[in-house]
């Protein structure tokens, strides 16, 4: 009996060893689409005093930058600011021990892509006038009064091309449907390869026509006027370092699978996604939250795995062997 039991265990454990050895080992992750999209990214600046005397100092040539105190017409407004965007992104499924399959409902997605566009902007302007003339109506009608006016304007455009690197974890709705949703969350860093200011110069003098008295703040361009010796100049100046950026957004897409007959138009999907979030900016030791909105306008990704309704072969996946 004492043998019987040695050569039955010794026979069980033999076959637990040999089961194990066929047991294919199963991969945490499988890259299962790549995808490429272009779109926008729109954020709102607040371009305050502290921000322009920022960016002077951060630049190569801060004698391009004016005292803002010097002009009777300064604009530290906030505003839209924004970027073109390309993105080139890899995604991976995870492999689900607990269901013993690929879970084709969420990607883990890492890209790279870079932006080119603008952020701070400022805008200053100033006038200076004087009577010159008069003229007298011979028939009732109201005299018209002709002003000499010097005027001078400056614009600085912070502009930019980065590159970054960005990853998110999606959760999607039913991917066996044509059409479906997706959402998750997401961050990403930008570093700047090519940052400068542009420098917009511009002035000259015009004589102003009005049959009222003269306008209170700087001459409406709806009064006639006759200008001459008008100037304008465009400069560029490099910044010392480059700029950073941080971004943590969410991801809310919208995808399509172009067929579910072709062999090959299958695995095709077209795709569009919003990711509002907030956008941190560092330069020169200061660090700016803008609220950041970015959207891909089309992307087109291809897929290695179908869904069950069009391949068994999507749910039912074997795990790979190591």
């Amino acid at each position: 009996m004492r043998k019987t039991t040695i050569i039955l265990s010794f026979l069980m454990l033999s076959g637990l060893l040999q089961a194990q050895n066929n047991t294919p080992k199963r991969s945490g992750w499988k890259v299962t689409s790549f995808s490429v999209s272009m779109g926008f990214a729109g954020v709102y600046m607040t371009n305050t005093n502290s921000d322009y005397n920022n960016l002077k100092n951060s630049v190569e040539d801060p004698d391009l930058f004016i005292d803002p105190a010097g002009f009777s017409h300064d604009q530290f407004y906030s505003g839209a600011a924004g970027n073109g965007s390309f993105r080139i992104s890899m995604g991976l499924t995870p492999y689900s021990k607990k269901h013993g399959k690929y879970r084709n409902n969420r990607e883990l997605r890492f890209r790279v892509g870079s932006n080119i566009g603008i952020r701070h902007s400022f805008s200053f302007y100033q006038d200076e006038s004087f009577p010159v003339d008069t003229f007298y109506s011979a028939n009732g009608r109201p005299d018209i009064y002709a002003d000499s006016v010097q005027y001078s304007g400056y614009g600085y455009d912070e502009r930019f091309t980065d590159i970054n690197f960005g990853i998110s974890y999606l959760f999607k709705t039913d991917v066996q449907k044509r059409v479906f949703l997706y959402t998750g969350v997401g961050a990403e860093y930008g570093i700047t390869l090519n940052y400068y200011v542009t420098v917009d110069q511009y002035e000259g003098s015009s004589v102003y026509y009005h049959d009222s008295n003269k306008p209170e703040d700087h001459y409406p361009y709806n009064y006639y006027y006759a200008g001459n010796g008008y100037t304008s100049s465009t400069n560029d100046t490099k910044m010392k370092t480059p700029a950073q950026f941080v971004r943590a957004f969410i991801p809310l897409g919208i995808d399509f699978r172009i067929s579910n007959h072709n062999s090959f138009f299958k695995h095709v999907h077209l795709f569009t996604e919003f990711n509002p979030g907030v956008e941190f900016q560092i330069l020169g030791g200061q660090t700016g939250v803008n609220p950041y909105f970015g959207v891909a306008l089309m992307g087109l990704q291809y897929k290695f795995l179908v869904p069950k309704s069009l391949s068994n072969a999507y749910h039912n996946l074997k795990p790979p062997n190591s």
